[in-house]
């Protein structure tokens, strides 16, 4: 994430203060990363549980930095200080955000924050595609969405853009408030309320609480919120100055009815006071139509037409990321996978389940699930609650994953066609064994599970089985 943000001295001295007599000169561009330090970079070095960037000050002074931030409580540990050129912080990471958030109030564009429980990065790419093909936009790049990825993306801004859409992430209380406040955003949409995080937002409520913060940052200083209002919690939110509301199947300022293509895609019918138009996604299923229309809403608020708004949804691909997916649809010989392998928790992992339940499908529809992460005391409790509910959206149901398996084992009766899997490898094994052609499998877990290997062993069964 290189950038070249430039700030004088006077405005480091400013935005920082001193505690050092060796100030750095003007620098071009912010750099948390020693291997990838431009000359002319400022070197901000971060400090967390299992790495600490003062050990690596030095080699970005060779690199050509012009000098560098040091934490208060790691001077002790620096030789050779005297020589270098630096300025004494309290907390690097919180004067990362301090400098981004002067370089974006450089900028007087569309600033669209993207928050909420689950979708988030789908709705991100898919709303800067939107924006992109009427402004010049910078995205978040993959999930870079916490107090580290937020202020570098920001600093990325530059002249030539004309609108940014930043996704913001928390997982715990009050991180909201801290990334609304850094970003400044002239707009935000909260994708959903669903239980995210519970091991430190405790419950629903809590999760509510920290995720429209953004609503609250948004209403103090005279922004547009972009308010689903399919959520049930997020739609009383729907009240008050500088708001669009938009949803699937329901009235509000933009909505849309939608209808599966044959290949299971969704096939939309937008709708305002003013205009209709058709849209054919590129997507599979609720989650595409989900997604669609609140990038369209964004599109919408930011002064496009419907019409232009119909044309970017139709031009649509997602981007592909490494191994793990987003819902993205691909293909086993005969055989439909959904991938999304990325993250999980409660309310993402019936979305998918719905998706899976209403592709159309000539065979079976198998699902591999992988535990759902961060849910605190309420683990058990979500683990064995979806198990009860998967037999109603698939046929065969393979499940990985500690938590999968205690609450399976804590059950008196569940369905023969759930399976418990010990390993990542055996999934794949299981449904190259039972998946045929004609049969659609989702695959679908936390990001520690790492469900997106199943697709490498399959693979690899399938390699192996035409050589023998």
């Amino acid at each position: 994430m290189i950038n070249s943000a430039p700030f004088s001295q006077a405005e480091l001295l400013s935005i920082l203060g001193s505690l050092s007599s060796l100030l750095p000169n003007d620098c071009k561009g912010i750099s948390t990363d020693s291997r990838t330090v431009q000359p002319g970079n400022l070197y901000i070095p971060l400090k967390g549980e299992q790495f600490d960037g003062h050990a690596f000050i030095h080699e970005a002074i060779e690199k050509g930095a012009i000098g560098c931030l040091i934490q208060h409580d790691c001077l002790q540990g620096i030789p050779d200080l005297s020589s270098i050129p630096h300025i004494i912080v309290e907390h690097t990471i919180q004067a990362l955000g301090s400098l981004a958030h002067h370089h974006r109030k450089r900028f007087d564009i569309p600033i669209i924050a993207i928050a909420g429980a689950a979708g988030k990065t789908s709705t991100k790419d898919f709303a800067a595609h939107v924006l992109g093909t009427c402004k010049h936009t910078l995205k978040t790049m993959a999930n870079y969405n916490n107090q580290i990825g937020v202020p570098l993306t920001m600093l990325m801004l530059e002249d030539n853009h004309e609108a940014a859409v930043i996704e913001i992430g928390t997982n715990e209380p009050g991180e909201i408030e801290i990334l609304s406040s850094m970003l400044a955003p002239t707009h935000g949409l909260i994708t959903n309320i669903g239980k995210e995080h519970l091991e430190k937002l405790i419950d629903l409520d809590g999760v509510e609480k920290e995720e429209t913060a953004l609503f609250q940052w948004l209403e103090r200083h005279g922004g547009t919120r972009l308010i689903n209002i399919n959520d049930e919690r997020l739609r009383t939110f729907a009240q008050g100055p500088r708001y669009i509301t938009y949803a699937l199947d329901n009235p509000a300022d933009l909505h849309a009815t939608w209808h599966l293509s044959d290949q299971g895609f969704a096939e939309m019918e937008l709708h305002t006071a003013l205009a209709n138009e058709n849209a054919t996604l590129s997507l599979p299923g609720k989650v595409g139509a989900l997604t669609a229309i609140a990038a369209a809403s964004i599109g919408m608020a930011c002064g496009m037409t419907l019409q232009q708004i119909a044309q970017a949804l139709d031009n649509y691909e997602a981007p592909i990321y490494t191994g793990y997916g987003r819902m993205m649809k691909t293909h086993i010989d005969e055989i439909v996978v959904l991938n999304d392998s990325y993250n999980a928790n409660p309310a993402s992992m019936m979305t998918a389940l719905e998706t899976l339940s209403a592709m159309p499908c000539i065979g079976k529809r198998i699902a591999i699930l992988g535990d759902m992460r961060e849910l605190g005391s309420t683990s058990q409790e979500e683990h064995r609650t979806l198990l009860q509910q998967v037999v109603d959206y698939c046929d065969t149901c393979i499940v990985t994953g500690d938590e999968f398996s205690q609450a399976f084992d804590s059950m008196n009766t569940l369905p023969h066609s759930i399976i418990v899997a010990d390993s990542v490898e055996q999934c794949a094994r299981l449904v190259n064994a039972q998946a045929q052609s004609g049969d659609i499998v989702l695959i679908k877990g936390s990001r520690g599970i790492k469900l997106e290997r199943v697709l490498e062993f399959w693979r690899e069964f399938k390699t192996q089985s035409e050589h023998t």
